[in-house]
């Protein structure tokens, strides 16, 4: 009997497929997240950039071209962040070979 109930005790601590839903269903806003938030900057910037001329443009587009670049630099394929999203990815496929599917990046 006791030992019965130490495999209950125990199953909290195990990965439950709600859990791996959970997990890939936050995974995957990471990933659509990523992909507005690249939109914005980029239209911000092409905003900025029609309006050089006008009073303070200069001002409006030097910092929205440091904000494309930091993106391009710190977010975009090849950084450090998908560097991270590609070993998330090989981890959880290989821990749950049979309930994760692969989110395309």
């Amino acid at each position: 009997m006791i030992k019965l109930k130490n495999m209950l005790n125990e199953a909290v601590d195990h990965w439950t497929v709600k859990d791996i839903i959970v997990l890939q269903k936050a995974h995957e806003r990471v990933l659509k997240s990523t992909k507005t938030l690249q939109k914005a900057v980029v239209a911000l910037d092409k905003l900025s950039n029609k309006n050089a001329g006008k009073p303070n443009g200069k001002m409006f587009t030097k910092d929205s071209s440091n904000m494309l670049k930091a993106f391009n630099k710190a977010v975009m394929p090849g950084s450090r962040f998908w560097k991270g999203w590609e070993e998330f990815m090989k981890g959880a496929e290989a821990a749950f070979p049979n309930n994760w599917k692969r989110t395309r990046s």
